[in-house]
């Protein structure tokens, strides 16, 4: 009864507020205890072991295991966050083997101890692996542990039924694309080149051998390794030997140093016969010194395309500014190497790029750790409460095979799809093959790529050499999230292929016309012709298109433009190829904003099907491109229209601080005026559409705070009690004079550091030009 009593004594409006928070905190605490409960019988903690391979003898520290170690924890964190596990939470314990095959032993034998292992993930490296499994399989297999390993060597796992990779195997990728790739050439002779004992490498080697739809191989050369070297009368002899039997195909798999040893040889040699190898073409001729070579060069490449860019990745760089994306080779002054002269200094140039080779994959690799993650919390979040730790490892093995298997199921990732074979247990990840043009430092995609089918058969398809030349984009409309755009769309290697081929998947459609707003006009369709280039195509194209924006930095925001591209229906699928970067024309007219950068982005989206009479689903995998442009939004008009009129509204409140009290009509009249003219200003001016509150809302926030702050002591200020206290009339005095400019600062201080610093720097350039 007193505390009712008190409510009773204050105003309506305070009673209500006391009300209100009485029952919001009733209602909390009703609600806690079922809560809790759930995440009770759901159960505890759940760890998740990743295993990680270091190398502390290093000149610099690879930045790939600090990028899994961010983003695994960073994922985990999110999933406990989000609630989706049914109340159960995730923990992760890093094992690092140190490139030691015994360390991982240990690593592995402790986390199988473990009774809270949810499950393992990673250990890259194929070269430890026959020791491990030699040593420890039967330890794996017993324990029902899933295992998604980090191993490209499927059959080193092939008994044990827990245990997957997240890599391409030998067997089920390389392999078939490779011997696919000669028959379609029409090679009659290929040589196949290896390392004497490395399963990674007998694995491919055996298999071309072995293959009856290939020819026979014209040269079988295993070498050995010493001390990372081949014996220079061995690979002079080897060189021979290529000569001699006249090889036209030359298959390479070796590690990165004695790779660049055959490139070398085989160049002073002035061999002719194309090469077909795995790891970056560029980074190999770089070790062999090597500017040219005088045959084309092959290889087979998931990721790091030759001016293309994730296009995912992109996206999340854009919106997730306040992330850490850069993960440079660090210096480790440890290193014998810094003492004995081996090692050397590395320009620093080399570690300020988010998207350079080395950057893209660090972060492709721990994205990939992190994906697992995201996989393995995807099939027990749905599992029934009190699930034991046993039942829901078997939960997770039988899932991936049945969920996520090849051709009828998908995880969609950060950047990638992932699904599996049911048979092997391996990533089925269609890899692209990568060309080096011979004479030339020239490396694209090439001409002919392939694409699995729902029977696991390769179709071949072709490579579409497309730029987009964007002359204008105006008329950016952001309550309906479009924009009109003019171009010149070229194709080169299109054979049949034309504009009509292409479909513009983000092509805004006209309810009036039932399709796509664009006009494509053809300059020229290929033929001999002195003003365009042989074999090329040409059509100025303009249309309307969508974006999704991103308004919570409006209107200081940066947004992403792009004119996405896809071939129509699966008899004209195809993948782009865009010219290198410093070759496209980076002039163009953009109403209203500022081109911070553009790329080409690349993608594999897929369709689900549902077959009716069987009652199965598959999904059928495409590939689309993406020409975008992050433009940065003028706020000129914004400050000229918004800003500066709120400042002199906030001016003129202020002043009227300074009317003495015996006008305090006049001082409320014109601070309700001031503060009405800011919501007639709000009401006023464009708004976009957005989920949160944009910075210009914040500003009007902060003006309307500030203006009623000062209206509310104004009155406090005429109260009686304050009148009859001199000493308290003055410091509330001085609290309205100096207090209120503190607060608006305090105010606007806050509503910068919601912003990124770049934009805060931006927004405070773009005021005084304003």
């Amino acid at each position: 009864m007193p505390f009712k009593n008190k409510i009773r004594g204050r105003s309506p409006l305070v009673a209500f507020m006391l009300s209100a928070v009485a029952a919001a905190f009733t209602f909390a605490g009703t609600h806690k205890p079922a809560i809790a409960t759930e995440a009770e019988a759901a159960g505890g903690t759940y760890d998740i072991t990743v295993l990680t391979s270091t190398r502390p003898d290093q000149c610099y520290i690879s930045g790939r295991d600090r990028a899994i170690r961010d983003f695994v924890t960073r994922r985990v964190n999110d999933l406990n966050a989000s609630g989706e596990l049914n109340g159960r939470r995730l923990s992760v314990t890093f094992r690092d083997d140190l490139r030691e095959a015994s360390n991982a032993v240990t690593n592995i034998r402790n986390a199988i101890s473990d009774k809270n292992t949810l499950a393992m993930v990673g250990m890259p490296g194929w070269r430890r692996v026959t020791k491990v499994f030699n040593e420890a399989g039967q330890d794996i297999g017993k324990s029902n542990i899933p295992f998604l390993s980090d191993i490209t060597v499927n059959s080193v796992f092939k008994d044990y039924p827990n245990v997957f990779t997240m890599r391409a195997s030998q067997e089920d990728e390389r392999l078939p694309m490779i011997a696919q790739f000669i028959k379609d050439e029409g090679f009659q002779r290929p040589a196949f080149i290896g390392a004497a004992g490395e399963e990674n490498s007998n694995v491919l080697g055996n298999g071309l051998k072995n293959r009856n739809d290939l020819p026979a191989l014209s040269a079988d050369i295993r070498f050995e390794i010493k001390d990372g070297k081949i014996d220079e009368g061995d690979l002079s002899a080897a060189i021979s030997s290529l000569r001699e039997q006249d090889a036209d195909f030359i298959i390479i798999v070796l590690g990165g140093r004695t790779k660049a040893q055959v490139l070398k040889a085989a160049a002073d040699a002035n061999l002719k016969a194309p090469v077909f190898m795995f790891g970056s073409i560029n980074y190999s001729l770089r070790i062999a010194k090597l500017e040219q070579y005088p045959a084309d060069i092959y290889q087979l490449a998931w990721d790091r395309l030759p001016s293309l860019y994730s296009d995912r990745l992109r996206k999340q760089i854009l919106r997730n500014a306040h992330v850490n994306w850069l993960y440079p080779r660090l210096k480790n002054d440890d290193a014998a190497g810094w003492s004995d002269g081996s090692c050397q200094e590395r320009p620093a140039s080399n570690n300020e790029d988010i998207f350079s080779p080395y950057n893209q994959f660090a972060i492709s690799r721990a994205t990939a750790y992190a994906d697992m993650i995201g996989l393995i919390a995807s099939l027990v979040k749905d599992a029934p409460p009190g699930a034991e730790t046993d039942s829901l490892r078997k939960r997770i093995s039988e899932g991936i095979v049945s969920h996520y298997a090849t051709g009828t199921g998908l995880y969609k990732g950060t950047f990638n799809n992932w699904s599996f074979r049911p048979k092997t247990r391996t990533a089925s990840r269609t890899p692209v093959i990568v060309e080096r043009i011979r004479g030339t430092d020239v490396t694209r995609l090439a001409p002919h790529q392939y694409v699995r089918l729902r029977n696991s058969k390769l179709q071949r398809i072709k490579t579409l050499y497309m730029d987009i030349d964007l002359v204008r984009l105006h008329r950016v409309n952001d309550e309906e999230k479009s924009f009109f755009a003019d171009f010149y769309l070229s194709l080169a290697n299109a054979g049949d292929l034309s504009a009509s081929s292409i479909d513009f998947s983000n092509a805004y459609i006209d309810p009036l016309r039932n399709g796509p707003q664009i006009t494509i006009t053809p300059l020229h369709e290929g033929g001999e012709n002195n003003a365009y280039p042989e074999n090329s195509k040409v059509y100025k194209v303009s249309g309307k298109f969508v974006f999704r924006p991103d308004f919570s930095q409006f209107p200081f925001d940066t947004q992403l433009f792009a004119i996405n591209v896809q071939g129509k229906g699966g008899s004209q699928s195809f993948v782009i190829q865009p010219p290198p970067d410093e070759m496209r024309d980076n002039n163009a007219d953009t109403e209203d904003w500022i081109v911070q950068d553009k790329y080409v982005g690349y993608d594999e989206d897929f369709i689900s099907v549902m077959d009716a009479r069987q009652e199965t689903r598959s999904v059928i995998p495409f590939y689309k491109a993406s020409f975008a442009w992050i433009m940065k939004r003028e706020a000129t008009d914004y400050y000229l229209q918004v800003v500066i009129p709120l400042a002199f509204i906030l001016i003129v409140a202020y002043l009227s601080v300074f009317i003495p009290q015996g006008h305090f009509e006049a001082i409320v009249t014109i601070q309700v005026t001031a503060l009405l003219s800011a919501v007639a200003l709000y009401l006023s001016i464009p708004k976009v559409d957005s989920d949160t509150a944009t910075v210009s809302d914040r500003i009007f926030l902060v003006d309307y705070l500030a203006v009623s702050l000062m209206i509310a002591f104004s009155i406090i200020r005429m109260s009686p009690f304050l009148q009859r206290h001199a000493g308290l009339s003055g410091a509330m005095r001085w609290i309205h004079i100096v207090g209120f400019p503190l607060l608006v600062v305090a105010l606007v201080m806050y509503i910068l550091g919601q912003m990124p610093e770049e934009l805060q720097l931006q927004a405070l350039i773009d005021g005084l030009r304003g």
